[in-house]
């Protein structure tokens, strides 16, 4: 297959980062994060592909286990390609994304060794242990929205703009305080994978298909969390309904008395939302 577009700025390093790993025993970590929506997963797997030609969406890790399981794969060979896409949940779980940290950490002597390419996917490059954020990452990779609301749209930090971007941003979460030093890039719609495979394996990895009648509060979050990302992909109530198990409009119910079209609100209450087998009920409270 063609290999997917990849902006000029980036695109003259990865002959020496393929170098590196494949000549020089290093590896090479990559961190891309940005605004849900803004299309990180498209350009983690993008990229993935011109860093390893055999790229495939069984190269793709959903949470910190499965994350594990694939870099300690004894098929694993010099040069693969990793992506640790945590973009869904760790955006909304601070327990996710320690335990995100923890595998990533303690996984570093063994990524250096296997000479891998790996690309980790989340919402924010601050959320990160220091260790991983300023020293074991070599890119950062930020995307954002134009002032017209395109996507498509990125900056990137090196080692050295990245380390001092961790220690002056942090604190209010801010990429404005440190120059790139490079122009910003552009990066086109379309994944390298089968997406509807992809948006599949994701459900599957974070149990909410099996699990998707379960009422406890962890879970529905992720359940409305997961149809405002099925929204924003183009997919209908019905195809929704069909990927979940669950009547359409179940979907709808979730989506017009939870709303999931404008997101959820900072400490929204799930508490009273309980789940029936083809009906959505709020428990407590107004119908």
């Amino acid at each position: 297959m063609d290999l997917p577009y990849i902006d000029n700025a980036l695109s003259k390093y990865i002959p020496k980062w393929k170098n590196d790993v494949l000549n020089k025993d290093r590896d090479k970590v990559f961190i891309i994060d940005g605004r849900e929506g803004g299309g990180k997963s498209t350009l983690a797997t993008q990229l993935a592909l011109h860093l390893d030609p055999n790229f495939n969406i069984d190269k793709i890790a959903f949470n910190g286990d499965d994350f594990m399981v694939k870099i300690k794969d004894p098929s694993r060979k010099k040069g693969d390609c990793i992506v640790l896409d945590e973009a869904f949940l760790a955006a909304n779980s601070r327990s996710v994304m320690s335990s995100m940290n923890k595998a990533i950490v303690g996984l570093t002597t063994e990524m250096r060794q296997l000479n891998l390419f790996v690309i980790i996917v989340l919402p924010s490059f601050f959320d990160l242990d220091r260790t991983l954020g300023i020293w074991r990452s070599d890119i950062l990779i930020h995307t954002y929205f134009d002032k017209r609301g395109n996507r498509g749209r990125y900056i990137v930090f090196n080692y050295a703009k990245k380390k001092l971007l961790h220690l002056k941003g942090k604190k209010f979460y801010s990429y404005g305080c440190v120059k790139t030093g490079l122009p910003a890039m552009r990066f086109n719609k379309g994944y390298t994978i089968n997406e509807l495979e992809y948006r599949k394996k994701k459900a599957e990895a974070f149990r909410l298909k099996k699990d998707f009648k379960k009422s406890d509060e962890k879970l529905m979050k992720d359940k409305v969390l997961l149809i405002k990302a099925l929204q924003k992909q183009g997919l209908t109530y019905e195809k929704i309904g069909e990927e979940l198990g669950i009547h359409s409009d179940s979907v709808k119910k979730l989506v017009y008395r939870w709303g999931v079209k404008s997101g959820l609100e900072e400490g929204t209450n799930i508490n009273n939302i309980s789940l029936n087998e083809n009906n959505l009920t709020q428990t407590n409270g107004d119908n």
